[in-house]
């Protein structure tokens, strides 16, 4: 018999907080806590900068290599350290001097440059295959999709520069599968507190201490969402890609979280007010 879940906790509307910010240096790999965030034109500064590629150029994702989540980055003294079990510590320039490289993210080309022989050695020694390791500079950035953000740039984030998921879709979520499910596994970059479950959804203009934000599209999710961020190993009930595929589809995808745009250079912090300006419609994948 299956148990039924809780009702969700019913809690006084206060203020919306920022409660979690992190940054994700090398696209696929762990990701790193900040009490303050800078944000640039390409979105949270050094976000997503680095990226792991195949001989052929294509990214590499956890979606195939969910070893990558054992990566653990650190930027300190203007330079890149990854860590992993097993291996000494890889320390790298913040701004690499190797050839371009042309590279492929989804359906997006882009200019790249090598970091070099020392990074690729090293990410083979982790995680067993053949790969590269990629910077991209402010100058090779990617626009972001003008049907839903015209005018936006990003760097090896999949698509847009900033995804921002609330607490209370998190804890609704949990209680939906029965156990709790680290935020982590949807690779936020903002974690605000909420109102009610989802209310992010409808985000249309929002303000994070003085910095503009506007709601461009939910994100859809993968089975990526199943993967332990500490461990690199898959969730062996496919939570909570299952739970999500059954109150969360539309059409044929699933949705958590949304993905934002921000309007010019800023900082915010953990523990800023969050302003919702408008609320209305936010698209997912047409």
């Amino acid at each position: 018999m299956t148990a039924t879940p809780p009702e969700p906790t019913r809690t006084v509307p206060g203020p919306l907080r920022v409660t979690r910010l992190r940054v994700y240096p090398v696209k696929g790999t762990r990701g790193i806590d900040l009490e303050a965030m800078d944000l640039d034109e390409l979105g949270p500064r050094f976000d997503r900068r680095w990226m792991i590629i195949t001989p052929d150029g294509e990214f590499v994702s956890q979606r195939s290599t969910p070893l990558l989540a054992t990566i653990r980055p650190r930027l300190e003294n203007g330079a890149l350290a990854l860590a992993a079990p097993g291996v000494g510590t890889l320390t790298l320039p913040v701004d690499p001097g190797g050839g371009t490289v042309r590279v492929r993210i989804h359906n997006s080309g882009a200019d790249a440059r090598t970091v070099g022989p020392e990074a690729d050695a090293w990410l083979c020694s982790v995680l067993g295959g053949d790969f590269r390791l990629v910077f991209m500079r402010n100058r090779d950035a990617r626009a972001t999709d003008p049907e839903y953000a015209a005018g936006h740039q990003v760097g090896f984030a999949d698509g847009f520069p900033v995804l921002l998921v609330s607490e209370s879709s998190v804890d609704e979520l949990a209680r939906r599968v029965g156990r709790p499910i680290p935020v982590e596994r949807f690779r936020p970059n903002i974690v605000v507190t909420g109102d009610s479950p989802h209310d992010e959804d409808r985000w249309h203009r929002f303000a994070i201490g003085e910095l503009a934000f506007e709601g461009v599209k939910l994100c859809a999710r993968c089975k990526v969402t199943t993967i332990d961020q500490d461990s690199g190993d898959r969730d062996p009930a496919s939570e909570p890609l299952r739970t999500l595929a059954y109150y969360r589809r539309i059409e044929s995808h699933v949705y958590f979280g949304v993905n934002v745009v921000h309007r010019g250079p800023g900082r915010i912090a953990v523990g800023d007010a969050v302003d919702v300006l408008e609320r209305g419609y936010i698209a997912g994948r047409q």
